[in-house]
C-alpha cells in the first residue's frame, strides 16, 4: 500500500469521476484506475463501484478512506514541520560546550541568534572533552565546541575537528602578586606549583595549563572545578592560575590583574567537532555561521 494510491481513492471518492480524480493526482485515467485497483487486491474487496453519473465507494472503501484522510493528514502535517525546519520558523538544535568557554561564548553567540530565529529550541549539554566525544558518537548533540581533541579519539570515533579560531592564555594573579607588579611580562617557568590554582583533572584548560608550565605535581589543595571558583580564589590571596583570555572580558574582578605571557604559543585551539561527513540540520548550520563569523 502506498500514499499515493490512497490519495488516488480518496480524489475518486470526493470528485465521483475517475477522470477529474486523474486530473487532480496529475496522472493518467488508466494509472490511477491500476492504483485503486491495486488497493482492492491487497484488501481483497471492491472499493468503487461505477454508476450512471460516475464512481462511489463501497462500505469497504469507506472504511478505508477513514483511515487514508488519517494518514494523508499525517503525511501534510510531517511535510509542513520540515517545511517549517527548512525556513527555521522552528525547530530543534543540539549542541555541546566545554565549560571553561561556555559562560564566555554563549552570551555573545545564541543572543543574536535567539533574535533572529525565535521559534528554534537549544538544547545546551556543558561538559568536559571526553563526555562530550560520547555524545557526539550516540548523536545526542550535533556538534561541540572544545578544546584539544586527542588524536586518538579522532580517529576512534571518525571525528571532524575544525579550529575555530585561537585564544591566547593569561595569567591571573593577586594584585600585589610579585608576577603582577614587575614590568617583565611573565613566562610560563615563572609559575609556581605550590600556587598554581588548577581545575581538576578531565578540563582540558587544566591539561594544556599543566603541560605549558611543565608542572607534574600540582598541589592538590589548590584545585576546584569552576573557572569562576580559581578566579575568586585568586582574589582572596590564595594562588594565581591561568585562565583564558575570554574569561577577561566579563565584570572586573577586584583584586585580581590578567596579564599576558611573554612568547608565542601559549593558548589553546578553539575547535568545532562532529561526526565525519554528518550533515547539518538547517537550525545548526545558520548557528555555525554566526559561531565562525
Amino acid at each position: 500500500m502506498e500514499l499515493r494510491h490512497l490519495e488516488s481513492l480518496k480524489a475518486a471518492a470526493e470528485l465521483g469521476s475517475l477522470t477529474a480524480a486523474a486530473g487532480r493526482c496529475n496522472i493518467s485515467q488508466p494509472a490511477l484506475t491500476q492504483q485503486i485497483q491495486a488497493l482492492e487486491e491487497e484488501f481483497g474487496e471492491p472499493l468503487l463501484v461505477r454508476r450512471a453519473r460516475g464512481v462511489e465507494l463501497t462500505a469497504a472503501g469507506r472504511t478505508v478512506l477513514q483511515h487514508a484522510e488519517i494518514l494523508l493528514a499525517e503525511r501534510d502535517r510531517l511535510k509542513e514541520a520540515f517545511a517549517g525546519r527548512r525556513t527555521l520558523q522552528h525547530g530543534r538544535v543540539a549542541f555541546g560546550i566545554i565549560p571553561t568557554i561556555a559562560p564566555y561564548l554563549l552570551p555573545r553567540w545564541l543572543g543574536s541568534f535567539r533574535d533572529r530565529f525565535p521559534g528554534i529550541a537549544i538544547a545546551i549539554s556543558e561538559a568536559r572533552t571526553e563526555e562530550l566525544i560520547a555524545q557526539i558518537v550516540e548523536g545526542r548533540i550535533e556538534f561541540a565546541v572544545l578544546s584539544d581533541v586527542p588524536e586518538a579519539d579522532r580517529q576512534k570515533w571518525s571525528l571532524q575537528v575544525q579550529e575555530l579560531f585561537r585564544e591566547p592564555l593569561m595569567l591571573a594573579a593577586p594584585a600585589r602578586h610579585a608576577l603582577a607588579t614587575r614590568k617583565a611580562a611573565p613566562t610560563p617557568a615563572d609559575l609556581n606549583a605550590g600556587e598554581l590554582i588548577h581545575l581538576k583533572g578531565g578540563h582540558c584548560l587544566s591539561d594544556r595549563t599543566l603541560r605549558l608550565c611543565k608542572i607534574r605535581e600540582p598541589d592538590p589543595g589548590l584545585q576546584c572545578d569552576q573557572l569562576a571558583t580559581a578566579l575568586s580564589m585568586v582574589a582572596a590571596g590564595l594562588g594565581i592560575t591561568v585562565v583564558p583570555k575570554l574569561a577577561t572580558r566579563g565584570p572586573a574582578v577586584e583584586g585580581i590583574v590578567f596579564r599576558p605571557f611573554a612568547g608565542k604559543g601559549l593558548d589553546r585551539v578553539i575547535a568545532l567537532m562532529k561526526r565525519r561527513g554528518a550533515k547539518d540540520t538547517p537550525a545548526a548550520g545558520e548557528l555555525l555561521k554566526l559561531l565562525s563569523a
